[in-house]
């Protein structure tokens, strides 16, 4: 029997070395994040011009395997998202979780992804945050040369698990709590 598992543990250690010799080092890149843009979805539903604004740092580590897919894993400390009516004057903070992006076939412009959103998010007036893990198939749109891959979700989530409001009822909450 302790041959067994002798000759277990030595295969287990082989695969595990094996499997990690053609793996770079993750790569480590932090940057601020300043930016306000018009968001189309609240605007045409609101009937007012919104932007959704995001201020704080991302903090994101890329994987790459021997394969050539790659990992991403970014973390928001400090980020805020507002969402905000210029012509109201309200605004209300958004709360962030952090996300994976795994791209298959590598990294570049076009590339299919996968993206991963775990933990809280939204918090839209008078409705609780969400809170799960929701996948939805995404594409790289950009590459930032100081902070990485821009990637955009291509369609619905593919997967939800956790606790999550209707997605017509939060744009309702979003569109009164801009109103006033």
């Amino acid at each position: 029997m302790s041959k067994l598992i002798a000759l277990a543990t030595v295969i287990a250690a082989a695969a595990a070395f094996a499997g990690s010799t053609g793996a770079t080092p993750p790569e480590h890149v932090r940057f601020p994040l300043d930016i306000t843009v018009p968001s189309p979805e609240y605007s045409t539903a609101c009937g007012f011009p919104v932007l959704v604004s995001a201020d704080g740092f991302v903090d994101a580590t890329f994987h790459t395997n021997p394969d050539g897919s790659v990992r991403e894993h970014d973390v928001y400390p400090g980020l805020r998202i507002t969402v905000s009516a210029p012509s109201t004057g309200r605004s209300f903070d958004h709360v962030f979780g952090p996300m994976t992006y795994l791209y298959p076939s590598g990294l570049y412009i076009g590339a299919p992804a996968v993206i991963v959103s775990n933990g809280v998010r939204g918090d839209a007036p008078g409705i609780p945050p969400d809170a799960g893990r929701v996948i939805s198939p995404g594409v790289v749109v950009d590459i930032q040369p100081d902070g990485g891959p821009i990637t955009l979700p291509t369609g619905p989530p593919v997967s939800e698990t956790g606790n999550f409001e209707d997605s017509e009822a939060i744009v309702a909450a979003i569109c009164a709590g801009l109103r006033g």
